[in-house]
């Protein structure tokens, strides 16, 4: 069924980048159009490439409420579009609904346009990529794969470019980070390919328990042809019964022949569009082995290898990515361009000239076999946990890690056994650094981000790595995680004066 804007009337509730994107779409569209926000005052994102400039001035004067609203406001609206930063409990949404206004976002708004595409201008292909850490870092491999293959892609949603402005590129495929705030007024998106990368405690303020941010997550699956699917995780399959019931066990399945058992899970799995990825061996997906110089899998000098289906693609020394969290992400990275014709053998040759999005797991210094890694876009402590147990396996000495800031509430104290397990110290520092002393008897607590770089490089030695990995928000020392990063590296720098006697040292970041 065709989806025409100018059938509609519109109210996009929320003026922040997404919601100036909606409104810009629909004005370009000539649309029926007003907004409304919740705060008095906002900055009008800028659109140099727009020529609907002055019209947006004049909206943004003329068709924007700040104050509270009536009935009467919804009076000829059908639709609300609202934007990811406001949830779905706000009195103004509550009225919308009263009033009989249908609420969507911007990427439900995507899909019914997305759909209704001609013969002439085909519909986009899609593929969605969800959970709580990783995501932008495998939307924008993904993407870099495509490209990288001959398809013309683009990233698009959480990962910082509106949805609506790839449904007007000249893409062919769309690469969707999808946070668990767009995928709740999401509906009808039809992806080739989506994934729930992990899940842990996050946003749970805005979805209040685990399982109601599971069930938002699990949207994502809602109308996908094929799933990628972290076979040892917990919370990311489509169904996880699917999964149990693909494999097949001894009480369900009367074949008794190990070979034919094998054969008909494997096509059990692929008969439900199901590519499985993890580490550890598996002749079925994507998983790791180890293979000695003649290509056997027995032998004294060993290599971990990346495999697909038993075939070995990579080895995992050659992968510039820090920690085996990475790994999966580029399993998962892999599994969605197979779904689109991409092979893993012809997308792994790519992954060299892959540059990470910088502050999540981005080595930014190494000297005298010291490597000092940036992840300060770990602000949750699943995050912490992921980068923990990513790294843990390819350091030979020990692990420092700088964290703390502000917990927003969150229990630093089941950190503690993951500190235990892999943490030679903790330098803390921030608003909530004394609950990582509570949490971790090796902790120190420092004043500044230098201060925790001097203690911590003081007590390095070969082999080690200083991870700055916060579990934390960054807003009561820093302007957002991105300078508290940017922060560490140049403390980084001025100590061991690398601007410009050893530039070669420093992977970059941006």
């Amino acid at each position: 069924m065709s989806y025409n804007v100018r059938e509609h009337s519109y109210v996009v509730g929320g003026l922040g980048v997404t919601g100036q994107a909606c409104v810009r779409f629909l004005l370009q569209k000539q649309a029926t159009v007003k907004a409304f926000d919740t705060r008095a005052n906002f900055t009008l994102v800028t659109d140099p490439d727009s020529d609907i400039g002055t019209d947006m001035q004049a909206f943004m004067a003329e068709k924007v409420t700040c104050t509270a609203l009536s009935e009467d406001y919804f009076d000829g609206v059908d639709t609300l579009v609202l934007s990811p930063g406001l949830a779905l409990n706000i009195e103004q949404v509550a009225l919308a609904q009263k009033c009989g206004v249908e609420v969507i976002g911007d990427v439900e708004l995507f899909a019914r346009l997305n759909a209704s595409t001609s013969d002439a201008t085909p519909a986009k292909r899609v593929v969605g990529i969800t959970g709580s850490n990783g995501k932008t870092t495998v939307t924008l491999l993904v993407n870099h794969l495509l490209k990288s293959c001959g398809v013309k892609s683009i990233e698009a949603g959480n990962v910082g470019r509106p949805v609506l402005e790839a449904l007007q590129s000249d893409a062919d495929v769309v690469v969707m980070e999808l946070s668990s705030f767009q995928l709740e007024t999401t509906s009808s998106l039809v992806l080739e390919a989506a994934t729930v990368l992990n899940i842990s405690d996050d946003h749970l303020d805005r979805h209040g328990t685990l399982e109601a941010y599971i069930d938002a997550k699990h949207r994502i699956f809602d109308n996908a042809k094929s799933a990628i699917v972290w076979r040892d995780g917990e919370f990311v399959a489509p169904d996880e019964q699917i999964i149990a019931d693909a494999k097949g066990n001894a009480a369900s399945n009367a074949v008794s022949d190990g070979e034919s058992n094998a054969a008909s899970n494997e096509e059990s799995l692929a008969s439900k569009n199901i590519v499985e990825y993890g580490l550890g061996e598996s002749t079925t997906g994507f998983a790791t082995a180890s293979f000695c110089g003649d290509g056997s899998t027995l032998g004294d000098e060993q290599s971990l290898y990346i495999t697909f289906n038993g075939e070995k693609l990579i080895a995992l020394s050659n992968i510039h990515l820090a920690g085996m969290h990475n790994v999966l992400n580029i399993m998962a990275a892999l599994g969605i361009c197979l779904q689109l014709g991409v092979s893993p053998a012809l997308a792994v040759k790519h992954l060299h000239s892959f540059k990470a999005a910088p502050h999540r797991c981005v080595e930014i210094a190494r000297v005298n076999d010291i490597r000092y890694i940036d992840d300060s876009k770990a602000t949750n402590i699943g995050a912490t946990v992921a980068a923990l147990e990513g790294l843990a396996p390819t350091i030979q000495g020990k692990l420092i890690l700088i964290a703390g800031g502000d917990a927003k509430g969150a229990d630093i104290a089941s950190l503690s056994p993951y500190l235990t397990k892999y943490v030679s110290h903790v330098f803390a520092l921030g608003k909530d650094a004394h609950l990582f002393e509570k949490s971790f008897a090796h902790t120190t607590r420092v004043a500044t981000m230098k201060d925790a770089v001097k203690a911590a490089t003081r007590l390095a030695a070969p082999g080690d790595v200083v991870l700055l990995s916060p579990a934390c928000a960054s807003l009561d020392m820093f302007k957002n995680y991105m300078h508290r990063g940017d922060v560490f590296k140049q403390d980084v720098h001025d100590l061991l004066n690398l601007h410009s006697k050893n530039d070669d040292a420093v992977e970059a970041t941006s």
